[in-house]
């Protein structure tokens, strides 16, 4: 039934997206009128999301790198302007957000719960080696998404002010450019 759909899409000529949404559907409706019989394609499932992972982390690189180091001084002032003024306008929406949402909850002075959290004490987290990575190739290698893309962005920025990046900027672009046969060119 699932193929018949698919196969019915395709020969509508919908476009990739509505592909991806109809798959997405079938598989919440097999989830969850089927259940537990269908746990033996959870392999599947796996596989195609960390095949997918694998692709999507060294794109995110190169195109952070490609697109910050093929920007003028002038164009990434401008950039950087932009992006610090909505970063700004976000962080003081979400500030509102966390010194309001308080005053929405009534104040509950009684009712003491037992938690776990109370009794086993939490690993801190380390902001720094989240953030900045001592050894990117690690950070690529164990999908470290925070500094993978800080680390792109700085090499990005190093390179606007770089003489003769066209050639390294060249050679990242085939690199991030969809190959013949690619799953990108498919859907065009």
């Amino acid at each position: 039934m699932g193929s018949d759909v698919v196969a019915k899409a395709s020969a509508k000529g919908l476009s990739l997206s509505a592909k991806i949404l109809i798959a997405l559907l079938l598989g919440v409706a097999t989830g969850l009128f089927f259940g537990e019989r269908v746990a033996f394609l959870e392999v599947g499932g796996d596989a195609f999301i960390r095949l997918l992972q694998m692709t999507v982390l060294p794109y995110v690189v190169l195109s952070l790198i490609t697109g910050l180091g093929g920007l003028t001084v002038a164009d990434a002032k401008a950039l950087l302007f932009k992006v610090g003024s909505i970063l700004i306008v976000l962080w003081i929406l979400a500030l509102s957000v966390v010194v309001l949402m308080p005053l929405s909850f009534p104040n509950w002075e009684s009712a003491s719960f037992f938690s776990t959290s109370l009794v086993t004490e939490a690993a801190p987290i380390d902001f720094l080696g989240l953030y900045i990575p001592s050894n990117p190739f690690h950070a690529l290698a164990n999908n470290v998404i925070p500094s993978v893309v800080v680390f792109s962005i700085f090499l990005g920025v190093a390179l606007i002010g770089t003489d003769r990046k066209q050639a390294l900027l060249d050679s990242l672009e085939r690199w991030r450019e969809p190959w013949p046969g690619s799953l990108t060119s498919w859907s065009r």
